[in-house]
């Protein structure tokens, strides 16, 4: 594994992350904006990325394996949620941040970093399983995902049909669907979908960096609950589920994929979600960054364990 793919793209992260919080500081951005782009990614361009990573995908189609990499992301958003309860019971986590720190054991940042290391490693047959996982991603996301960060809000916590109906639950169903008939659109729609969902990573990072900027900096690092999580999430979990995973997939690009996507920091729309569902995004902001800080250590550390 090469380690200036994960150096490079953290680098990018940070400087976007850092763009947010001087957009924030300058007064370029405030609260009210912040409302309005979360809103914007979440129902306009995160949908349009998701969609445009099947546009993307060129060349013979292999449903067998496509279709198994289908439903392991499948069970693995089914199994999840209850590993990530189970998770936040024997940490102690308080109950007022468990929504939180539940959606972050579920989703990973697989679109900004995931997608480019795995692209590094197995080139473009990885990046097509990639993004059939990325589209189950963004279903759960989207389907039960403001159901589970709005728990410890404040408001009662119960899955909504408009939530389930989002832009972003029908254009995973709709990604799955173009893969699965091979049918394509015209690049008059596929070429601005695509510029749109370029805009999601910039636009997501922003947010962390401007949500980053309401909090003092000695608060980011201060928070004792943070450490022992992102060390169970993303180091002690892996190492204990990988003999299972080595036994039930027997394709190695598969196995390499899914692992190294397991063990992806923290997604950054974690941020988007809190902050649009209300719930606490200061937690969720910092606790994306250090996640995503520290992996350059956890992630080239778990692959020469498990996959050299």
């Amino acid at each position: 594994m090469n380690i200036t793919v994960i150096i490079d793209q953290l680098i990018q992260l940070f400087l976007l992350i850092l763009l947010g919080y001087l957009l924030y500081k300058t007064g370029l951005i405030n609260q009210a904006s912040n409302q309005s782009l979360t809103r914007l990614v979440l129902q306009v361009t995160m949908p349009c990325m998701v969609l445009d990573s099947v546009l993307q995908q060129t060349g013979e189609r292999d449903i067998r394996t496509v279709g198994f990499v289908f439903l392991l992301a499948v069970i693995y958003y089914l199994a999840m949620p209850f590993v990530s309860c189970l998770l936040c019971i024997l940490l102690r986590l308080p109950k007022k941040s468990r929504g939180i720190y539940m959606f972050m054991s579920v989703f990973e940042n697989i679109g900004f970093m995931g997608i480019p290391l795995i692209n590094a490693i197995y080139g473009p047959t990885g990046v097509l399983y990639t993004a059939v996982f990325n589209i189950i991603f963004n279903l759960a996301a989207f389907g039960y995902g403001p159901w589970m960060i709005s728990i410890g809000a404040g408001a009662a916590t119960r899955f909504s049909l408009r939530d389930v109906l989002s832009p972003g639950s029908l254009f995973s169903l709709l990604a799955i669907l173009l893969y699965f008939t091979g049918i394509s659109l015209p690049s008059i729609l596929a070429g601005p979908i695509g510029s749109v969902g370029a805009m999601t990573t910039p636009l997501a990072m922003i947010l962390i960096g401007s949500t980053l900027a309401t909090m003092k900096l000695g608060d980011v690092f201060r928070d004792i609950h943070v450490y022992p999580y992102i060390l169970v999430r993303q180091v002690v979990l892996p190492l204990l589920i990988f003999p299972a995973l080595k036994g039930a997939i027997q394709d190695k690009m598969v196995l390499g994929v899914f692992f190294i996507l397991f063990i992806m920091p923290a997604a950054s729309n974690c941020v988007l979600f809190a902050t649009n569902y209300h719930n606490d995004e200061a937690l969720a902001a910092r606790t994306v960054f250090i996640s995503t800080l520290l992996c350059i250590i956890t992630i080239p550390l778990l692959v020469a364990l498990c996959l050299l």
